[in-house]
């Protein structure tokens, strides 16, 4: 079906799209121009017409980008939240429409009303651009990223949506991206192109502005690229990352929704580990001047090499926590699992099965590509430089913990509390903040004891190694010993839970 015949498209369109409101909403934004217009050449000092029509033309296409924005994020960030909370979702999960067509009319027709408000402006700005002095193509590829960009975070507000339920969705969806925004700060580390996050690097560096920003050099691979290809190919890769989610659970309730299976979840780590080595600029890399057991602290803007493999270590334990929690198993489906895996018919490897086995693999994975990234830069960078072996160790003190937590999250995920995940998280969220409290305090009276408490209770310490001689090393061991029993404790725990007999009603007798 071709998307402009997409039912739910249409719909949208003959609802948003009315003569009156049309006509309404186009003699608004031409007023908004010609209010733009007046403003610009009042605040012209040399009388130049080609200053005028430059300031026009930045103002007009910074409104064009902020309205679209924020009006695709706001229109689609309750579009699935407020259609279940009408009762009327449930029309749209029985008709002939599969889920990649709804997605696609739900993408495309909730924020077409913005997309036309705007559109109407695009023609008086690129006119007054190309009388200010701006090239055909950088006004051209300005209004490709305006369009990537409106995609990108609408298909994000509406897989924001496709979770939350009330009023509150639209807020959760404004959290999600607004900080995309805040990205373009990391143009200026040895990871430039994820700056390219944002789109303000892109557009500076389009327009040529008289910033440190845009005298950067974005890497891919090692190879130098501009800040709008990067751009262009994140929105891509990520929007469809989310599209994926949305098509397996589009047609699900809230209970049911599982944003990916064990396999793509690897997948998608792998997809992150890739981007964060891809985007890492060799050149910034800098070496320590003699070989010394101390933490070297290069110059700014560098990076040494074991700090790129702590990196990648804190990188992974956030993406093993966003895998961990997208892969938690529903209360009912995970104790039909354990009835099927006593009875031997299912592993543990079951795709409905508990998430923790499969955060073995995701790390696996992530070492693999740290030690592939080390050996392609042997040449440069000698592989002692990694301290790959300190790597290992913070990696493995990562998955531990982060196993733990996520046990903990799926056994209160069999409790009868409302919103187990949400409370499981926030039960976490105080124990740490305790532990930080109890480890301030103990530090007042001895270092070395807040040095071991904080490496039994969480770890942050084995980020923080100064040298092999280390006070904290005893914590860390310390630390993995108790938090393996822990894990067993859990898996005992949750093994109880699920042996439980199902609570049959008795029947009356009458």
């Amino acid at each position: 079906m071709p998307f402009w015949k997409n039912s739910e498209l249409v719909r949208y369109a003959r609802a948003e799209l009315r003569p009156a409101r049309a006509m309404t909403s186009a003699m608004l934004a031409l007023v908004i121009c010609t209010l733009v217009g007046l403003s610009s050449w009042a605040a012209m000092e040399q009388g130049h017409p080609k200053d005028f029509f430059q300031t026009f033309y930045l103002w007009m296409m910074g409104m064009q980008f902020v309205v679209l924005t924020f009006w695709c994020v706001s229109s689609c960030g309750h579009a699935i939240s407020r259609e279940r909370e009408l009762k009327t979702y449930d029309f749209l999960k029985t008709t002939r429409l599969t889920p990649s067509e709804l997605m696609l009319g739900k993408l495309l027709g909730v924020p077409i009303l913005a997309y036309f408000t705007v559109g109407c402006t695009v023609p008086v700005s690129i006119v007054v651009g190309l009388m200010g002095g701006y090239s055909v193509n950088t006004i051209f590829w300005t209004y490709v990223l305006l369009g990537a960009l409106a995609l990108f975070v609408s298909i994000v507000a509406l897989w924001a949506s496709m979770q939350v339920e009330g009023t509150s969705a639209r807020s959760v969806s404004l959290l999600i991206v607004v900080p995309i925004a805040l990205f373009f700060g990391f143009a200026e580390t040895p990871f430039p192109g994820v700056g390219a996050i944002s789109i303000f690097p892109a557009l500076i560096s389009l327009h040529k502005a008289n910033t440190d920003i845009a005298r950067v050099v974005p890497t891919l691979f090692g190879a130098p690229v501009s800040f709008t290809l990067i751009t262009l190919v994140l929105y891509a890769s990520l929007g469809a990352w989310f599209a994926l989610m949305l098509i397996r659970n589009l047609k699900k309730e809230i209970d049911e929704i599982r944003l990916l299976t064990r396999w793509q979840a690897i997948g998608f780590a792998a997809f992150l580990n890739i981007l964060f080595f891809a985007f890492l600029n060799p050149q910034l890399i800098q070496l320590p001047p003699a070989a010394s057991p101390f933490r070297y602290y290069p110059r700014p803007n560098t990076i040494a090499p074991q700090d790129v493999a702590s990196f990648a270590v804190g990188l992974n334990a956030l993406i093993l926590i966003v895998i961990g929690l997208a892969l938690l198993a529903p209360h009912e489906k995970l104790k039909v699992w354990w009835r099927k895996h006593a009875a031997g018919e299912v592993s543990y490897f079951s795709p409905s099965g508990p998430p923790w086995p499969w955060l073995i693999p995701a790390a696996m994975i992530a070492f693999a590509m740290l030690v592939a990234e080390a050996l392609g830069l042997e040449r440069s960078i000698p592989l002692s430089q990694w301290r790959l072996g300190t790597a290992a160790l913070q990696l493995l003190v990562a998955l531990v913990f982060v196993t733990r937590d996520i046990l903990f999250i799926q056994w209160a995920n069999l409790t009868r509390m409302k919103r187990p995940v949400f409370k499981g998280i926030l039960y976490l969220w105080l124990y740490y903040t305790a532990a930080g409290i109890l480890v301030g305090v103990f530090s007042v009276a001895s270092t070395i004891q807040s040095r071991f408490l904080l490496g039994v209770l969480t770890p942050f310490s084995v980020f923080i190694l100064d040298n092999p001689s280390s006070t904290l090393w005893p914590g860390i061991y310390v630390g993995l010993f108790l938090q393996l029993a822990l894990i067993v404790l859990l898996l005992r725990v949750l093994s109880v839970r699920l042996s439980r007999p199902a609570i049959v009603p008795a029947l009356s007798e009458g």
